[in-house]
């Protein structure tokens, strides 16, 4: 052949087992004298059942029912096309497609098949020299088959496309069933030629042979029954190669086991694809196990918003996932270590762990976890040894780190906004396979997402802080009246930042009426609580001014707020309760913009609304403002809220309304129920789950001098 027909060939030859290999086959030997079948192996006898042997050849493939791959019957021997006709003849077949038209455990009705036929002249034994090996082996790719067979009639020779398949003969029935006949093929595939003749083929193992495997062909050689098995071999050279062999028994007309035929294959390269293949798609979802390991983390480490409980959740979300055991290290604003928080994959090692915590300083300077902390070193791996316990630790935090677990460890930094704020160690433990490169990349993005959740929590909790102090100071305690009893409530909403646009006030005028006021300035925000404070201020100034009834106090607030330029929604309820009467009662007025009703209940135990309307405030001066006027017995309670109590997007704000005069009704009717009772009832009560919205409560007991 010349350079190009050889480059054909290979690449044709190459193609053969990816059609061929797999799947047992069909085996018969014929005897070439008379053209008769005189062994078969169990699948050839399910391809022509009802057939006796020995046969003649073409019985058998009438019995088959073979058809050419044009659908012509070849089972007639008249025609002289069929394949086992003129392997009978001793004319070899390198390959041919056909079908079969029964059924058998390799394949299904019509299914195609690859004829190859070589007569074994050369065998060097009477018994075979006169017989031509017939195999039939069910095909999987028929678009590989047709190129190969159009690369091989292109080269003028189909024999190319057996050549990559190796064929042998042994002998069960002499001691140590030796091959006695191997084709070309197999020689060059393992280098051994006939010198291997009478001896078993065990040669073609070595160290790395899976002896399992061995094992399980061996077992079938024994009950003879066909095998296929893809083990490690070794050329003559020494060289390793993956052999996929299918062994099959080859019995006489007594069913007795007279040869085994074996097809082999050099199928390295394609065990190689494919273990490629899996490793890449395990080095995918190994990627993808760690990013999703990374995002539950951070997504945990991000619902919480207190730092000291985030600092000590993080070790656990690591174990025992990444690491056998873990702890996060982090330092005051002096330097020193003031929190150690660990956690272990055992329980039993719980105590441990405890004790390792209050051994905050037993780690010293020198040891990685330190430097890691001090920015003297960044992401680290190293393997934890008693020499480096020993030199870094004192006697007790070394003997407790001993008992929890050394083995590798990987040290990264919490970093955020460009500072180490803290370290994660991470230790596998003596049980273990030691932490890889990729672990210390993972551990380092995790130390990084880490940082900056653990940095959120601390700034949400200092601007938390300080949204109370801003809180307090804006919400002082009501000033307390002789003859009342008033409590207050201010109830942030859930995901603010603890300061909102709801407020509330109480302050004795200087006539002696009380006045009460509720407001809700619209917005969830510092800028909400900035106009809160203002407006709580102007109604303050205005009441106090000039002893202001409601619906005056909220005109001049309209005027104030337009003459100002001050662009501030609010809504806003004022209430004025004059001093006692004599039978204990008191006169109340008050003025509506926009808010939610007041709650009175009464002594008897009835429970109403302030009827009231009004526009909300901040629309402009001139605004009619509509006073309301009421008396209040001895025992009543007064009740301003804003929407927060009530409002929900799933239930209707009557309903909740309802729900609202029922918890009042609950409580305020109970003997000995005070104002503070009351408020903490409706918080719990009617808001259960907490609040989207911030929530003011003013409750006023009449209770007489």
């Amino acid at each position: 052949m010349d350079g190009t027909n050889s480059t054909a060939f290979a690449g044709t030859a190459a193609q053969l087992p990816q059609v061929l290999h797999g799947q047992p086959g069909a085996v018969l030997l014929v005897r070439v004298a008379d053209g008769v079948v005189l062994f078969a192996n169990p699948l050839a006898d399910q391809l022509a059942p009802g057939v006796s042997l020995p046969c003649a050849v073409d019985d058998w493939s009438r019995a088959a029912g073979l058809q050419a791959a044009d659908g012509i019957d070849i089972s007639d021997p008249a025609t002289g096309s069929s394949p086992l006709s003129r392997i009978a003849r001793g004319e070899p077949v390198h390959g041919e497609r056909v079908t079969a038209a029964r059924s058998s455990d390799m394949s299904g009705a019509r299914e195609a098949l690859w004829v190859i036929g070589l007569p074994l002249s050369d065998a060097p034994v009477d018994e075979l020299s006169g017989l031509a090996l017939v195999a039939l082996l069910p095909l999987r790719e028929e678009e590989l088959v047709r190129d190969a067979k159009e690369s091989a009639e292109r080269l003028h020779s189909r024999a190319v496309l057996a050549s990559d398949l190796s064929f042998t003969i042994s002998d069960p029935t002499q001691p140590d069933n030796p091959l006695v006949w191997v084709n070309p093929a197999f020689e060059r595939v393992t280098g051994y030629g006939r010198e291997v003749l009478g001896t078993n083929c065990r040669f073609l193992q070595g160290p790395e042979t899976d002896h399992d495997a061995v094992q399980r062909i061996r077992s079938a050689l024994a009950t003879g029954e066909t095998i296929t098995e893809l083990l490690l071999n070794y050329r003559k050279d020494g060289t390793a190669f993956w052999n996929e062999v299918v062994i099959s028994p080859v019995r006489n007309a007594e069913g007795r086991v007279t040869h085994f035929v074996g097809v082999q294959s050099d199928v390295t390269l394609r065990v190689q694809a494919e273990r490629e293949r899996d490793a890449a798609l395990a080095y995918a979802r190994d990627a993808r196990h760690r990013l999703e390991f990374l995002s539950a983390v951070t997504e945990q480490l991000s619902e919480v918003l207190d730092p000291d409980a985030a600092q000590d959740l993080l070790p656990s979300l690591v174990v025992p996932e990444f690491a056998e055991w873990a702890f996060a290290t982090l330092l005051d604003g002096s330097g020193r270590t003031r929190h150690v928080r660990a956690s272990h994959a055992n329980p039993v090692m719980t105590a441990e762990t405890d004790r390792f915590q209050e051994l905050h300083d037993g780690l010293g300077d020198g040891s990685i976890s330190m430097r890691v902390l001090h920015g003297e070193l960044g992401p680290t791996l190293v393997t934890v040894t008693d020499d480096l316990v020993d030199a870094v630790a004192t006697t007790e935090t070394a003997q407790v780190l001993r008992r929890l677990g050394l083995g590798s460890a990987i040290v990264v930094p919490l970093r955020a906004r460009g500072l180490v704020t803290g370290s994660l160690t991470l230790l596998s433990g003596p049980d273990r396979a030691a932490f890889t490169e990729d672990d210390l990349a993972t551990a380092s993005d995790l130390g990084a997402r880490a940082g900056v959740a653990l940095e959120n929590a601390r700034l949400y909790a200092q601007q938390r802080t300080s949204s109370e102090t801003l809180q307090r100071s804006m919400l002082s305690p009501p000033t307390q009246s002789a003859g009342l009893c008033i409590a207050t409530r201010y109830h942030p909403a859930a995901e603010a930042a603890q300061v909102g646009g709801d407020w509330y006030d109480a302050f004795t005028q200087p006539d002696g009426r009380t006045v009460v006021v509720i407001g809700d300035v619209m917005g969830h925000d510092v800028s909400a609580a900035a106009a809160m404070g203002q407006l709580r201020t102007l109604v303050r100034a205005l009441a106090y001014d000039r002893c202001a009834q409601p619906d005056e106090v909220l005109r001049r607030l309209d005027e104030v707020l337009a003459g100002l330029g001050l662009t501030t929604l609010a809504t806003a309820v004022v209430l004025q309760l004059d001093p006692e009467s004599a039978d204990g009662s008191r006169v109340i007025r008050w003025c509506t913009a926009g808010h939610l009703p007041p709650v009175v209940a009464d002594p008897d135990g009835s429970v109403r609304f302030l009827a009231g309307e009004g526009i909300v405030l901040g629309l402009g001066a001139g605004q009619q403002r509509v006073q309301q006027e009421a008396r209040l017995e001895r025992g009543s309670t007064l009740l301003l809220y804003t929407d927060g109590l009530v409002e929900r997007r799933d239930r209707p704000m009557d309903v909740r309304l309802g729900e609202l005069r029922d918890v009042v009704h609950a409580v305020a009717g109970v003997e000995g129920a005070d104002v503070e009772t009351l408020c903490d009832q409706l918080l719990l009560r009617m808001l259960p789950d907490g609040s989207d919205d911030d929530v003011a409560i003013v409750a006023v007991r009449v209770t007489g001098t």
